[in-house]
């Protein structure tokens, strides 16, 4: 890409914001069918209390599993942004700083208006101000028939006021900011899948009563509320801008180059055209 040089800034790092993937939402419902279909049956139709005991154990595996599964991922990640960083955020700061430079010298020279306050501000406004989200979802669509009434439910089901004590209430809380995220962004597979989670959670279970076997289906309802939310992770982490590039770095690697090396040399061409400008304003302001 050929250097702007009338552009003075330079985001650092990769663009975030990715679509959503469907096949990412069926596959969560999917494995929530599974695992509801033990963990959350009724005592009449189970009342092998060592049963449940065993599937207790099983689950606790499957999660201490996928917990670690999260935390590499994770790892990862941050070893890639790290990467990231360190190969190419002095050159994009030796850039940025160029680019002010040249901004500046055509200031003086009258081949561009001086950037106001308010300039500035709407700027990085646009760059990191979150209500720039909302602006931008302004020409939504009108929500769906369906989509309002799974919202209904939604909020019914998990409104924080309906919450016992402080610990229910800031979960409630927690997941009423999503389905109201869910709701902006008109994406209804996620209500439904916030819903049954919420259906399957401790939460949704009584409160009083509980026998020896309701206990025990009560931690299995807790580990299956935090297999979905790991789910949900990896969903998140799948649509980052860190796992596209990595996903690119790894294409790259496949077809035998280096994704690192060419966008290396991308910037330092770019660095070299801004220089080349600002010699060039320099030597006619000299005259």
């Amino acid at each position: 890409m050929d250097c702007h040089c009338h552009s003075n800034r330079r985001r650092i790092g990769p663009e975030w914001g990715l679509r959503p993937r469907r096949d990412a939402v069926s596959a969560i419902m999917r494995l929530q069918e599974e695992m509801s279909e033990h963990a959350l049956t009724p005592a009449a139709s189970n009342p092998d209390l060592s049963g449940a005991f065993a599937r207790l154990d099983e689950l606790e595996s499957v999660l201490a599993e996928r917990e670690a599964a999260l935390a590499a991922f994770k790892a990862e990640l941050r070893d890639l942004q790290d990467a990231y960083l360190d190969k190419m955020g002095p050159w994009q700061a030796q850039l940025a700083e160029i680019d002010a430079a040249v901004a500046d010298a055509e200031i003086s020279a009258g081949l561009r208006p001086a950037e106001s306050d308010e300039d500035e501000d709407d700027e990085i406004g646009e760059d990191a101000d979150p209500s720039s989200e909302l602006r931008a979802g302004a020409s939504r669509p009108a929500p769906t028939a369906d989509l309002r009434r799974i919202f209904r439910d939604v909020a019914k089901a998990i409104h924080p006021d309906l919450g016992p004590n402080d610990p229910s209430r800031y979960r409630r809380h927690s997941l009423m900011a999503e389905a109201n995220r869910a709701y902006a962004n008109r994406d209804e597979d996620r209500l439904r899948l916030i819903l049954r989670a919420w259906e399957r959670s401790a939460d949704a279970l009584p409160e009083d009563g509980l026998d020896a076997l309701s206990r025990v289906r009560r931690q299995i309802a807790e580990i299956d509320a935090r297999l979905v939310a790991i789910e949900l992770e990896f969903g998140e982490l799948r649509r980052s801008a860190l796992w596209q590039l990595k996903m690119k770095i790894d294409d790259a690697r496949a077809q035998g180059w280096d994704l690192f090396a060419e966008m290396l040399l991308h910037i330092r061409r770019e660095i070299a055209r801004a220089k080349a400008r600002l010699a060039v304003l320099r030597r006619d302001d000299a005259r």
